[in-house]
């Protein structure tokens, strides 16, 4: 029986890495974890996010539905690194935690082939002793910024902002052992996962 393995899968925003993780999903029959999805589950009301972020930040972070106020966490944050850190240390370290939970049982599970991971700073959070090979979803510049303004909106203010916050491509597909090319089509990535998975 092969062993179950754990594919982390990073890239830019606008690469396309969710359509590569539904790919993954639907047609290769893996386990997929998206980080942001298990992030936001920690700090809907109940979770373990959400108590301590109140417990710091207090009620001004509370929207009038109990639930945390987004906008107003990320205002607070983004004018203080000190406040940015106290933030990631409630969220982050949980976010493993959990995923290393999800993970065990889908391995468990035996259902399925192998789990793969998404997430835009699996690099810089240390998944190294979690993921058994990391993959980079890389597309050109002018592809991300035309999916970021076609389906998020995004004024090309904001798209600047985002390409220059997050690593340079080359630096990270250096750190990755698999590259996937999505320039064109889901079928042309479809092909490059087959044949990377031998099939």
């Amino acid at each position: 029986m092969e062993t179950f393995k754990t594919y982390g899968v990073t890239g830019g925003a606008g690469t396309g890495k969710s359509e590569v993780m539904r790919l993954l999903r639907e047609d290769f029959g893996g386990f997929t974890i998206l980080s942001d999805d298990v992030a936001r589950d920690l700090m809907h009301q109940g979770g373990t996010s959400y108590q301590l972020i109140v417990d710091h930040f207090g009620q001004k972070v509370v929207g009038e539905d109990g639930e945390l106020n987004r906008n107003r966490l990320a205002q607070i944050v983004f004018q203080d690194k000190e406040e940015l850190e106290k933030l990631n240390s409630m969220t982050h370290p949980y976010v493993r935690k959990e995923i290393i939970r999800l993970l065990k049982e889908a391995e468990a599970s035996g259902l399925y082939p192998f789990a793969a991971l998404e997430s835009a700073i699996l690099l810089e959070c240390g998944y190294e002793d979690i993921c058994d090979e990391f993959w980079y979803v890389y597309s050109s510049p002018e592809i991300r910024r035309a999916r970021m303004k076609e389906t998020r909106g995004y004024s090309d203010e904001k798209v600047d902002a985002v390409m220059k916050s997050q690593m340079q491509d080359e630096q990270a597909m250096q750190m990755c052992d698999f590259v996937i090319v999505n320039n064109s089509t889901l079928e042309e990535v479809k092909r490059q996962l087959s044949e990377h998975f031998g099939a």
